[in-house]
């Protein structure tokens, strides 16, 4: 300022650019220091390649999985154009779609052979983890099970009004053939989905993928665990803790195989079909009003949710768990990509306890858009064979499809397997061939649904940890809670852990 005003008056219009300088200095602070300055004030192009740079290095793994997206999209529908169709006698095509989707299926079964020993682990270490810190966990379990339940019967309230509403059943004709009816009642589907939560053998359980009864087993084990002395128990914990350790860092060298592996699974989806045209001609209304539906949930309701409860921007949150969704719609399983969720979660500022109870368990019950998916689709069956649906049948589909979808396994199109207890429940059953047309584009809609049900554990994990931890965190995108507590209040404790 002192060279300022010794400055002659020729060099008043310099001293104005000086001014301007300053008060964009004033500035500097707010954006985040001299080097955010420099790259907001750049322009143009420029500006825009700096941008590009800086998110490629700043998250290499996220931008190489974009592009593995975007790469199998664009092979599979050259694939799907160039090769013949369902006149080939030569196998070319069934050949050409094996060599393409081995990579992505070696990669799913790296992250599938993951999925058990991190479940397991992470809901021990994080049980464990809450009795250590003194946390409510039967006052985290009530949010989190009541903030799953809530969710998942909205996804179904929406999913029968837009089904109602679109009608995407009337006027489509799709050759079919019907199957006998059997009896089967809404009070065995229930009985079903308990039976699994309770299996009689643990080792059977886990190598039937039976993820409820894993779930349940290590719950109970690390509750027992957590009330055991210290000086019994701790042994025990730190073998858990280090157990964990190891299996993340499995984990993210897999998910180092994730572009690769995402773009031969889309390109190899798509490549099975000998006409995508006219699939999509056929259920054109269908995957309008699932995605619809699905996108009203996830995108309106879901952030909606989030932002009443914590009073935090939902969009900032979304775009730090961007890494997650991408996994999502590439690997289409909740469980596969139940790793990089964690990983975000912590980025996003949640409590390592959150992560580890919140998140497995979610991945395991809150499914969203498979129950959303699923009594959209047994009433778009009825409503293709002119079924008269009662009040009293709409409510035994909703019911149905929330049990069904809580007992699916966190496994790519595992909603069509749990959709024929649903159709037995409703009585129509005898429909069940149907879903072989359906399933010509589940895979496309099931990443969709997938996409929705690890954003509704997202969501979940940072309102538990805002109701269970009175604001503990702010959502800032920040990987450090503590930058986030900077504001001087007095009712914010950051722990030495972080969390």
């Amino acid at each position: 300022q002192l060279m300022a005003h010794q400055k002659s008056p020729l060099d008043e219009a310099p001293e104005a650019e000086e001014d301007s300088s300053c008060v964009t200095s004033g500035h500097t602070k707010l954006l985040g220091g001299d080097a955010d300055v420099a790259s907001a004030s750049s322009g143009g192009g420029r500006s825009a390649r700096a941008r590009f740079v800086h998110f490629v290095r700043e998250d290499p793994l996220l931008a190489l999985t974009l592009l593995g997206v975007a790469i199998g999209l664009c092979f599979g529908i050259l694939l799907s154009a160039v090769l013949p169709g369902s006149e080939d006698t030569t196998g070319m095509r069934e050949t050409v779609v094996k060599l393409v989707s081995f990579p992505g299926k070696m990669f799913l079964n790296l992250l599938k052979m993951m999925v058990l020993p991190l479940i397991s682990g992470s809901m021990i270490a994080g049980v464990c983890s809450l009795q250590a810190a003194g946390a409510n966990t039967g006052k985290l379990a009530r949010v989190a099970l009541s903030y799953f339940a809530g969710t998942t019967l909205i996804a179904v309230f929406i999913g029968l009004v837009v089904v109602n509403v679109i009608q995407p059943g009337k006027g489509t004709e799709m050759d079919t053939s019907v199957s006998e009816k059997s009896e089967a009642s809404m009070l065995d589907t229930m009985l079903g989905v308990l039976m699994k939560m309770f299996p009689p053998n643990i080792v059977e359980a886990a190598a039937t993928m039976n993820v409820l009864g894993v779930l349940m087993f290590s719950l109970f084990f690390g509750v027992v665990l957590a009330r055991l002395p210290p000086e019994t128990g701790a042994p025990m914990i730190q073998g858990i803790d280090i157990f964990n350790q190891v299996v993340m860092g499995m984990v993210m060298a897999i998910l180092w195989l994730s572009p690769v592996g995402i773009a031969c699974l889309i390109a190899g989806n798509m490549s099975e079909s000998p006409d995508l045209s006219k699939t999509a001609q056929q259920l054109l209304l269908y995957s309008f009003s699932v995605v619809f539906g699905i996108c009203l949930h996830g995108l309106l309701v879901l952030p909606a949710i989030y932002y009443f409860i914590t009073k935090k921007n939902p969009v900032i949150f979304v775009k730090g768990m961007s890494q997650a969704l991408m996994t999502a719609f590439g690997t289409d399983s909740s469980a596969a990509t139940l790793p990089v969720t964690i990983m975000c979660c912590q980025r996003m500022g949640i409590s390592n306890e959150v992560c580890q109870f919140v998140l497995p368990l979610g991945a395991t019950v809150n499914m969203n858009g498979t129950a959303l998916y699923e009594a959209l689709t047994v009433i778009f069956i009825a409503q293709m064979h002119d079924e008269p649906l009662t009040l009293g049948m709409m409510f035994v589909i909703a019911a149905t499809s929330t049990l069904a979808a809580v007992g699916a396994a966190a496994i790519p199109s595992a909603g069509l397997v749990t959709m024929v207890m649903v159709l037995q429940a409703a009585g129509l059953d005898q429909y069940v061939a149907d879903l072989s047309i359906i399933f010509t584009i589940d895979w496309a809609l099931d990443r969709v649904r997938t996409v929705c049900n690890v954003m509704g554990d997202s969501f979940g994990a940072a309102i538990v940890q805002h109701c269970c931890y009175e604001s503990s965190y702010e959502c800032t995108g920040s990987s450090s809670p503590a930058a986030a507590a900077g504001d001087g209040s007095d009712d914010i404790t950051v722990k030495d852990d972080g969390s």
